[in-house]
């Protein structure tokens, strides 16, 4: 049975982990707090990377809604200046306006993954997915076991299956 990490089980684990994080040397952290400098090299190599992989994602949604909350401001101000403008009877700042607002909109769906602007590829219809296609169950013409089983995949996969 494999032995626990002895720093992920340290009474100061995360003092271990800071002082790794701030450049602390490994054997310095040792000595410190009671551990082999084995111990902490094997931690930081095996364990510390999950954790700042979860710090670097927790960060980055910090910032998604730090964006998210400046883009809403911008939007509230963007439609305040299209009523405004709906009162004056100033059409070309009216369409600016309206173009802003969409603008803000389109932007607000990507942040919050409500629109997505990737592209998509329709394989079964692109020209040469349909040329190896053919290839291969042509090639399969002597087995017809097999040459059936591959046209089954092939078709499950084409519904989104598989």
């Amino acid at each position: 049975m494999p032995r626990s990490c002895t720093i992920c089980r340290h009474a100061d684990r995360d003092a271990i982990e800071d002082a790794f994080v701030a450049g602390t040397p490994k054997r310095r952290i040792a000595s410190r707090y009671g551990v082999t400098e084995r111990a902490v090299r094997h931690h930081t190599r095996e364990h510390l990377p999950a954790l700042l992989a979860l710090a670097r994602d927790a960060e980055r949604a910090a910032r998604a809604d730090s964006l998210l909350d400046r883009i809403e401001a911008l939007q509230s101000r963007t439609l305040a200046i299209l009523e405004a403008s709906q009162e004056t009877h100033d059409h070309r700042v009216a369409l600016a306006a309206i173009r802003e607002v969409r603008a803000n909109l389109e932007l607000i769906a990507e942040v919050t993954k409500e629109l997505d602007r990737t592209p998509t590829l329709n394989l079964h219809l692109n020209p040469e997915w349909l040329e190896l296609r053919t290839t291969i169950v042509g090639a399969l013409d002597p087995h017809p076991e097999a040459r059936g089983a591959v046209l089954r995949a092939l078709e499950g996969v084409g519904n989104g299956r598989a």
